[in-house]
């Protein structure tokens, strides 16, 4: 083999490890449009796919979006190891955010994605003009129990890491379609959602619960340093109690708004279209040109 052959393979490898690394990173990015750029995450075992109806209409109102498909999740291969998850996400996505020209850039961020949103809010305050969850919460056990901490939920977080692990795809999927005829009412929108989520991985979606139930963002939320949106769904938005659990988690938030939706379930985004874009639309407006 001559000089200039094996200097070619050489590049090839190179470029294939580079293609390898990129795709078993902690998430895929869907860009398109053009304006300030917002950034829609999406919950646990979701893909981009929950943000469709919201991501037209922002490209629409003159915003660039960037969705996210977390790995293992919505059918995305899952991280080749068993290392922390979300701090990972976390910090892969605060070097785009560093990296955004322009007016700063927002995120929006669903379930599980909220919980996201929030940590962005607290740690990337000086590469963000604010940030929106939608039905998400900086530590989502203490809203069944005012108590839960992460030492409290150790034990439980492992057994659901362990119970999820052992799932085979089709009981994931059985179990993932239960869990949405409770959490989306739009039936249509349900099945479009089903397909794609009932593609995630067990143990990736496992790994993400055990770390949403150890993982306590509420003393950081005094450092959020931007605007802050929370939009709560209406069936547990009706509940006095489970509204000032809500509204608890994000009060030391200096500038913050906690909007409950008039209809629908966690999905709220899909549930309740017109509300979500109205006032995200209204949040984004309000932003200004910072």
């Amino acid at each position: 083999m001559n000089l200039i052959a094996r200097f070619s393979i050489a590049i090839l490898l190179v470029l294939a490890a580079e293609i390898a690394a990129a795709e078993a990173g902690p998430f895929a990015i869907e860009s398109a449009g053009e304006g300030r750029d917002v950034y829609l995450i999406p919950g646990l075992s979701n893909a981009g796919d929950v943000w469709d109806p919201l991501a037209a209409q922002l490209r629409q109102a003159g915003y660039r979006t960037h969705v996210l498909t977390l790995s293992g999740f919505g059918g995305r291969p899952a991280l080749p190891d068993d290392a922390p998850f979300m701090p990972r996400v976390r910090d892969a996505l605060a070097m785009e955010l560093a990296q955004t020209d322009g007016p700063k850039p927002v995120v929006i961020g669903h379930s599980l994605g909220g919980f996201l949103a929030f940590w962005l809010g607290a740690t990337e305050s000086a590469h963000l003009a604010g940030v929106i969850a939608v039905d998400g919460v900086p530590y989502l056990p203490a809203l069944g129990d005012p108590a839960a901490n992460p030492e409290s939920q150790d034990a439980g977080a492992e057994q659901m890491r362990s119970f999820m692990a052992g799932l085979s795809p089709e009981q994931f999927a059985q179990q993932n379609r239960m869990s949405l005829q409770a959490m989306l009412h739009d039936e249509a929108e349900r099945e479009r959602i089903a397909r794609t989520s009932t593609r995630s991985d067990p143990a990736a979606v496992g790994r993400a619960v055990a770390e949403l139930m150890t993982t306590d963002l509420r003393p950081l939320m005094a450092d959020v340093a931007v605007p802050a949106l929370l939009l709560q769904a209406a069936d547990s938005g009706s509940n006095e109690a489970v509204r000032a659990a809500f509204g608890a988690q994000i009060a030391a938030i200096p500038d913050h708004r906690h909007v409950v939706a008039g209809q629908g379930s966690h999905f709220v985004q899909l549930d309740d279209p017109e509300f979500t874009a109205r006032e995200v639309l209204a949040f984004l407006e309000a932003l200004g040109d910072e």
